[in-house]
Order: structure tokens, then C-alpha cells, then sequence
């Protein structure tokens, strides 16, 4: 492990709280020159697990999983004498990189997660469970294997297609490729198998390149099959998730940044009087969403001043401090052997018909967040009367975007209009592929264009719709469903440096006669730095490191409760991180950039989003999709010897196979 320069770029110091004789130890074990020696990693693990969790050796034991971690994420890591110095793989920027070489770096970090999660008992249960032919349905044995097709048998047909007449061909290639969309729900099974819809998905998840670990939010998880075949074998699998709540990229594209609202407001695609009546419209909506009479008057909402702004800054600063003596109250209370300490739920334990909202606004965790985006909201409002921008919309916008106080009040309702969006009209793709030997045929790209077809959407709809809203009904003190109109979808690329799967990948109306409006998704921007996030770190780092954080705070701040803010295993890593002294930005912030990618669902869908254009257009069904797919990509791909052959080589045996050795050699998922 060669030391590193402290001005050579990427590098990064830290220094985490040990012990004298601690930070000798550590010294000890990562004092040496050259490469990292085999299985030293997993050397650091297994210290790790010989220190008593109480303590300094707490520390220590986090300081090891933590390190592990990086050097086998492809970090640098070194031990000076101020401290670790770590330094991020990141993407090269060099000549000498292909796009290839790129993605085999990426690809092959990711692995290291993977084979481990592979290897865990209840992982390998579970896909031999899933593997094992037994008797699911009546009078047939079954496995998770037969819906994997036969690659070469798919091939030898596809072949007999070749050969006949051009005017016969698109009806043979539906009647041999025919995709559905299949939405896994609970206790829903295959009718096929036998198998539980959520464990087929599930099963081919562990096909993908990085470890798979279950999501907090909306999540919906979609199966595309191939009807036309023997027990419609899965083609390629997808998730829509609830969405990453700040993304500078996507919410510059929509307009929910200051910046890019005030560029569409000077080149005319916005026009001032229907900004303005918009932005209006979602002040009053949002500030009729909050729960008020105990925190103001009616008189004060209709014409805020100052004072009453204050006033509600202070409710929500004694409203923060109570619950802080109420979480350290839990953990002294609560705290188990080995640091374990229950999460405080709070007194609401599930929405029911006869939850109680009213008093479960009162919650303190609710009367501050309630208190202070009130005191949000009325300032803005304020700003707006005093602006006229009612009344001479053209000019209130030129001097609100000119002074700080009015860019702030904007900033806030430009953030309503984006919690909005996010919280039911946008989601994200969080996995999109192909599953072999479909991945031979651009099958990744079809999974990506159905997830905008009608019937995804009203599934969404339909699950997502009359659902009530645990956050927006204790901060509301009433019951309150949010609508599920798909308008957006989002996705990123894996590996930073382009997409074959989302690249060109464009159905227009004018080239198929069935699509009454275009279909595409477009790159809509980079990140230039990378973000944040926790991939990279497993779950025994996450535990130790959340053990840490409850020590220094004597609390659980962090409670997986609705409400107390997004991605718990974020805020846990980052507090545990800050606990031992490392600046958690500096591990959190990964220096692989992302393309990012997005499928507007009409043709006003962002200004839909920013209360602008309310029209939607029928979506397109599933079967006009896949049948604009086949004529735009299939037919071709079909055509060549190239694709038949590497089709003949993959199937059951070769999906098996990965997962037994854990590896994506042979395999399957269009990641990129």
C-alpha cells in the first residue's frame, strides 16, 4: 500500500478518535509498502470481530469494517502520522481508459459485495429453495429454472424466422416474441410455477452485478415475460422506486432550481403570469396542507408579519430540543447488551381508518417539522404581497429574482413543487435489464420502454392513489392520499460513462403508425463531482458505525420512522462516521460521476410538474410497445449469426452457474 502524496489530487485525510494504544495497532496493521497484501481485508474483518463492542475497541472495530470496506472498493489507504489518508478510485479521465475498461473497473468492485452477499447461509437457502423442483401446483414439479428459456432453442427459432418471406417475418417474430408485464405483489404466484411473483424477482435480482439490498418508500416491482413461450419465461426484470429527494441534475432539467426557473422566465419558455399564478397556487395549496390552529391565528396565515414568522422558528427550536431529551430518555431506558437500543416509533404504530391524526400531529417530531415549514411558507407569502406579484406579475418576479429575500422566498415554493412531485408524479428506476439470453436480443431497452406503458402506470395508480400518506396526514392532522400520476421517470447510469441501454433509445410516432405520441428517454445532464452514498459500505460497517453514533449522542436520533427524513442507513453511516472522527462527506461522497436519464410520460409532463399544464395523453399499451421494439430492434439483432450463436450458450445453466460462483462472467444483466 504506497503512501500517498498529500497534494496528489483525490486524496483525503482523516483522523479518527483512538486511543494511543489503538492508533498504534492500526498503524501496525496498515504500516507497509506496496500493494495490498491477499485477503488483507478480510484479515481487518476478522480483528474486527475479536474487539468487545463497548468502548475505545468499538472504535477500533469500526475503524477496521470501515477500512475493509474501501480496500475492497478499490481505495487507497494509508496510515501517516496524522491519520488514515484515503484516496477514492474514481473515473480516469485518461486517453488510455476505454469506456470499457471503466466499466470492468466498476463491474469488478461491485462483485466483491456481491460473492460476499452470495455466500451468506439465508442468500444460498434461498436460491436453492427457489432452484429445488418441487411440487408447487397441482400435478406439476416446478422450479425457478424453467422460466429461464433455452437460449439455443430460442436461437434454432429465431433462425426457422429468417428464412422466410420479409412479409411474414414481423408476424413471426410476435407469435415467438411476445412480452407482458407482469406486476409482483404479495402473495400473488405465478401461474406457471407456482412461485411467489416477489421471490422470482427477487431470484433473478441476484443476477445483477452489485449486491441486492431491500429500499425504504414506493416501490414497484415489475417481471416482463414472454407470453409466446413454454411457462413465459422472464425476459428482464424492473423496480420503480420512490425517488432521491435532491438530484441538482433532474431538478435543474424539471425547473425546480432557481437558476434554471429564472433561464425558462428570460428565454420566454415560461411565461411571468403563469409562474406567478403557479407558484401562488402552490404556496396557498401547501400552506393549507400543515396543520396550524395550534401554532397561529387565522389572521396571521391570511396576512403574515415578522413576529409571527419568529414565533414559529422558536416553536419549532423548543420543539426540537424536547424530543432530544425525549430520544435520550429512550436510550437510557431501552439500551440493551452490546449497545443494541430499540428505534422510538413514536405513538402512532400503523395508519389505520381510525388513526387519530390529530393527535398524532402533536408528536413533537411533528409539531417542529410542522412549526417550521409554516414559518417557511408565511415568510414566502409575505414576500410575494409585498412584491405585488398578484397584481403586476412581470415586474414582482425582476425584483424578487434580484433580491436575496425574494430568491429565498422562491427557493421555498420551488422546493414545494419538487417535494410534491417526488412524494407520488415521479419515480425512479432504480433496476432495469434484461435476464439471459433476452439480454442478446436489446432486451434491457424494451424493459425500459414498457415501464411507460399503460399498464405500469395504472398499477402504480392503483397501489400508489388512494393510499394515505403516514408524513402528509400527521403533518396535516387529517387523513390525506396523494394522486399517483406518473408524469416523470428517472434513472442513472451505473458506470458513469454512457448507456447502451438508454442511449438513442427513441420510438417515434411518425416511424410507428400505433404510437400516437413519441417515446423516448433522454440524457438530461452528468453529475460532474459523483454524489453520495452508502453502496460501497457493508452491513456489518453500517452496524458498527450506527453503534457508535447512539454512544456519542446517548440516543437512537435515527428511528426508521416515517418522517424523521430520508434514507435511514445514510443518516446512521454519516453520524457514525462524524462519531469517530471521520468527516463523513469524505467517505459518503463517491468520485464516480453519474450520466443521469429521464422518460417524460407526455408532452407537458415537467410543466405538469411545476403546476403549469394539467393534460396528460392515453398512454400507449404494453402490446404497441413491444410491437414498435420488435420492428425497431429485435428484427434486426435477430438477423445476425453473431447473436444466435453467443444465444445458443446461455440458459438455465448459465444463470445457475453465475450465482454458484458468484461471478457475471457468463451472464445476463444489461447493466449500463
Amino acid at each position: 500500500m504506497a503512501k500517498s502524496d498529500d497534494n496528489q489530487s483525490g486524496l483525503r485525510k482523516f483522523a479518527p478518535f483512538l486511543a494511543p494504544s489503538e492508533r498504534d495497532q492500526l498503524h501496525g496493521l496498515l504500516s507497509f509498502a506496496g500493494p495490498t497484501p491477499e485477503g488483507f481485508a478480510e484479515s481487518l474483518r476478522a480483528l474486527a470481530r475479536s474487539f468487545i463492542d463497548d468502548g475505545s475497541s468499538a472504535k477500533l472495530r469500526a475503524v477496521c469494517l470501515l477500512v475493509a470496506d474501501l480496500l475492497e472498493q478499490g481505495w487507497d489507504v494509508s496510515f501517516e502520522t496524522e491519520g488514515l489518508h484515503f484516496k477514492p478510485p474514481g473515473i480516469e479521465t485518461s486517453t488510455q481508459r476505454s469506456m470499457e475498461d471503466v466499466k470492468l473497473r466498476i463491474r469488478s468492485v461491485l462483485q466483491v459485495a456481491r460473492r460476499r452477499q452470495l455466500a451468506e447461509p439465508s442468500v444460498r437457502n434461498f436460491i436453492t429453495r427457489m432452484e429445488r423442483r418441487t411440487l408447487r401446483t397441482p400435478g406439476v414439479k416446478s422450479s425457478v429454472l424453467d422460466l429461464i428459456d433455452d437460449g439455443g432453442a430460442l436461437a434454432n427459432e429465431l433462425a426457422m424466422v429468417n428464412i422466410r418471406p420479409d412479409a411474414e417475418r414481423d408476424i413471426a417474430l410476435a407469435e415467438l416474441v411476445d412480452p407482458v408485464v407482469e406486476i409482483c405483489q404479495p402473495g400473488k404466484r405465478c401461474q406457471d410455477t407456482g412461485l411467489p411473483l416477489n421471490d422470482i424477482w427477487r431470484y433473478f435480482r441476484h443476477t445483477w452485478a452489485h449486491e441486492y439490498r431491500p429500499i425504504p418508500g414506493r416501490q414497484l416491482l415489475v417481471l416482463i415475460r414472454n407470453a409466446a413461450r413454454p411457462n413465459r419465461p422472464v425476459m428482464g426484470i424492473a423496480m420503480l422506486a420512490s425517488p432521491v429527494m435532491r438530484v441538482s441534475v433532474r431538478d435543474n432539467w424539471i425547473g425546480w432550481l432557481r437558476e434554471a426557473a429564472e433561464t425558462h422566465l428570460f428565454d420566454g419558455t415560461w411565461q411571468p403570469t403563469t409562474f406567478a399564478r403557479a407558484i401562488t397556487k402552490r404556496l396557498e395549496s401547501s400552506i393549507q396542507s400543515v396543520r396550524w390552529d395550534d401554532l397561529v391565528s387565522p389572521e396571521e396565515i391570511e396576512t403574515p408579519v415578522d413576529n409571527t414568522v419568529l414565533r414559529l422558528e422558536q416553536k419549532a427550536s423548543g420543539a426540537a430540543f424536547a424530543r432530544d431529551l425525549e430520544l435520550r430518555a429512550h436510550y437510557q431506558t431501552h439500551i440493551e447488551v452490546g449497545g443494541r437500543v430499540k428505534p422510538m416509533r413514536g405513538s402512532l404504530k400503523m395508519a389505520g381508518d381510525d388513526t387519530d391524526w390529530l393527535t398524532a400531529s402533536e408528536d413533537l417530531l411533528f409539531v417542529r417539522k410542522r412549526a417550521e415549514l409554516l414559518a417557511q411558507l408565511l415568510f414566502a407569502k409575505q414576500v410575494f404581497r409585498a412584491a405585488d406579484l398578484s397584481g403586476d406579475p412581470t415586474a414582482a418576479l425582476d425584483q424578487l429574482l434580484a433580491a436575496r429575500t425574494g430568491q429565498r422566498a422562491i427557493d421555498i415554493v420551488l422546493t414545494e413543487f419538487r417535494k410534491a412531485g417526488l412524494s407520488s408524479r415521479v419515480a425512479d428506476v432504480s433496476i432495469c435489464g434484461a435476464v439471459a439470453p433476452y439480454n442478446e436480443l436489446v432486451c434491457g431497452k424494451l424493459v425500459a420502454l414498457l415501464l411507460a406503458s399503460k399498464e405500469v402506470r395504472d398499477h402504480y395508480s392503483a397501489r400508489y392513489g388512494s393510499q394515505v400518506s403516514v408524513i402528509a396526514s400527521q403533518m396535516a392532522g387529517r387523513a390525506i392520499s396523494k394522486p399517483a400520476d406518473l408524469r416523470v421517470l428517472t434513472t442513472t447510469s451505473l458506470y458513469g460513462v454512457g448507456s447502451s441501454q438508454y442511449n438513442r433509445l427513441n420510438l417515434r410516432s411518425a416511424d410507428h403508425h400505433d404510437l400516437d405520441n413519441d417515446l423516448r428517454w433522454d440524457s438530461i445532464g452528468r453529475s460532474k463531482t459523483g454524489g453520495f452514498g452508502t453502496l460501497h459500505l457493508g452491513a456489518d460497517t453500517a452496524h458498527a458505525l450506527r453503534q457508535m453514533a447512539q454512544t456519542l449522542h446517548t440516543s437512537r436520533r435515527v428511528n426508521n420512522r416515517f418522517g424523521e427524513g430520508t434514507s435511514p442507513r445514510l443518516r446512521q453511516i454519516r453520524e457514525g462516521l462524524d462519531a469517530i472522527g471521520i468527516a463523513s462527506d469524505t467517505v459518503l461522497h463517491h468520485a464516480t460521476p453519474r450520466l443521469f436519464y429521464a422518460c417524460e410520460l407526455g408532452a407537458d409532463a415537467r410543466m405538469s410538474l411545476m403546476g403549469m399544464a394539467s393534460e396528460q395523453a392515453e398512454p400507449a399499451t404494453a402490446a404497441t410497445i413491444a410491437g414498435a421494439w420488435r420492428r425497431r430492434w429485435l428484427d434486426g439483432r435477430a438477423r445476425r449469426d453473431e447473436t444466435l450463436a453467443a444465444m445458443s450458450t446461455l440458459g438455465p445453466k448459465s444463470v445457475r452457474r453465475s450465482l454458484i460462483a458468484g461471478s457475471q462472467d457468463d451472464l445476463l444483466s444489461d447493466l449500463d
